[in-house]
């Protein structure tokens, strides 16, 4: 498969250190219309010549990837619910036929984008923006999302990031055994389900248990790659100096892409400070939870004894190692401790059943005193500047939240949150008219703030969650 960035060369480059466009991505995911050979020789005889335009020949050689969704018209005799079910055929993408290069790895079958600047499918954002479409009654566009995946396991060894070249080298939050296992209770014959997906289950499985990815016999996010991100290369080559005095700081950058919290002071020794992201020296408590998920789902379908043992040496580990005085926290590897960090990643043990009761009761306290806040709850309590932190709360964290809080009985926190994440919801619709990527949590009739780009509109993971939001609160 031809990489855009590879064979475009100086071309590549120039682009994206012009300046002239605000958001690289833009760059990185359109398509070609001509042969990349001769479009590069173009621009070779044409770049010094008097008058020369970048922009125009960008123009003429390039067609900007087709954002569906801005023909969509909201209105304000919808309600919210209405919305969003009217909105899903606008993210809802067929199966990829463009013979023009570009970073899009075309998929076999249709699938769902978030909107905004992200036109392609993304890994754990597909969970949560199906547990809309369930309710939806889409059922057959899970089932494509689930084959996608399945084809991107069999045939790449894992489900990267999202269908970009560019982001094959990581993959994020496993929650493929989740969404076959929601998926599955929905059919009539869920013993059918899994056995479909049960070898791609295995083999994802082995990904993640990679030697690369087990650091002190815990598992780590990670990325192939060493090099300034493609789709963020301008910004990244600002960190080019500081890289070479600190091994790996690419890929501790990379990794933290791949954990989903792309950035937070969750990976970093400064919590202002970017320049000290270390993402490889932390094991992360939200991964070890989703492995241990996937462990016992595929002890379930499989019987085979390993799977049961993994699972319970890793529940054994994040009732021992990842809990702390101060509640569920990632570990610090180079000592062993909790990194005493608090962030809505305490929630995962819960979500998934590998807590205690009486830790599940403690973390019910600290989430009321740490995290709690008027629009729901926070990713945590820090202001870094960067999106996965404070005032920023996060559909997916919302609902982690409150499924593993009503779980262990915290029954009036966790439709506390529910409420106050739907209100919140509910006052950027009523205000904007439509659904973002994230929410202020502090001052909900704001906007959120920080990151490495402006608030994206649609959204695939906030319309999942708020369905199954307004579904839970019905109970």
């Amino acid at each position: 498969m031809k990489r855009l960035e590879v064979v475009l060369e100086e071309l590549f480059v120039d682009l994206h250190t012009s300046g002239i466009w605000s958001d690289e991505k833009f760059i990185s995911d359109a398509e070609l219309k001509g042969n990349p050979e001769e479009v590069l020789d173009t621009y070779r005889n044409e770049k010094h010549l008097p008058g020369f335009d970048l922009k125009a020949f960008f123009e003429t050689h390039f067609v900007p990837v087709g954002v569906q969704e801005v023909d969509f018209e909201s209105s304000g005799e919808r309600t919210a619910v209405e919305h969003i079910e009217a909105l899903w055929p606008f993210l809802h993408r067929p199966a990829d036929s463009s013979e023009r290069l570009s970073s899009k790895v075309p998929l076999p079958f249709s699938y769902i984008v978030p909107g905004g600047r992200f036109q392609e499918v993304y890994y754990w954002d597909s969970y949560f923006t199906q547990l809309g479409l369930l309710l939806s009654g889409h059922d057959q566009w899970v089932e494509d999302l689930l084959k996608n995946f399945e084809w991107f396991i069999l045939n790449h060894g894992h489900i990267p990031n999202g269908n970009r070249t560019y982001f094959l080298s990581r993959s994020q939050p496993p929650f493929f055994a989740l969404m076959v296992d929601a998926y599955a209770q929905r059919q009539s014959d869920p013993t059918a389900v899994y056995e479909r997906f049960k070898g791609a289950l295995i083999k994802e499985y082995e990904f993640w248990s990679a030697p690369h990815r087990n650091s002190h016999g815990k598992t780590v996010y990670y990325d192939l790659s060493d090099e300034p991100r493609i789709e963020m290369y301008r910004t990244d080559l600002v960190w080019e100096q500081h890289a070479e005095n600190h091994p790996q700081f690419y890929r501790h950058l990379r990794a933290a892409c791949e954990s989903g919290w792309d950035f937070s002071s969750r990976w970093m020794s400064d919590p202002k400070d970017l320049g000290s992201i270390r993402t490889l020296d932390i094991a992360p408590v939200d991964l070890a939870s989703l492995l241990y998920f996937m462990e016992q789902l595929l002890h379930c379908i499989t019987g085979e004894e390993k799977y049961h043992v993994a699972a319970g040496k890793r529940k054994e580990q994040l009732q021992s190692e990842f809990w702390t005085p101060r509640g569920f926290e990632d570990i610090d590897l180079e000592t062993g401790d909790g990194t005493g960090v608090c962030s809505a990643a305490m929630l995962f043990p819960l979500f998934v059943g590998a807590a205690t009761q009486q830790q599940a009761n403690q973390t019910a306290e600290i989430v009321k005193k740490e995290l709690l806040q008027k629009g729901g709850i926070t990713t945590t309590p820090i202001y870094s500047g960067q999106q996965w932190d404070a005032p920023n709360g996060w559909a997916p964290l919302q609902w982690v939240a409150v499924k593993g809080l009503e779980r262990y009985g915290q029954v009036e926190l966790a439709r506390e949150i529910a409420k106050r994440w739907v209100k919140t919801c509910d006052t950027i619709y009523e205000a904007k008219g439509k659904f973002v990527e994230k929410y202020n949590v502090y001052e909900p009739e704001n906007l959120s703030k920080g990151g490495e780009y402006d608030v994206q509109d649609g959204f695939g993971w906030s319309n999942g969650v708020y369905l199954a939001m307004v579904d839970f609160l019905k109970a």
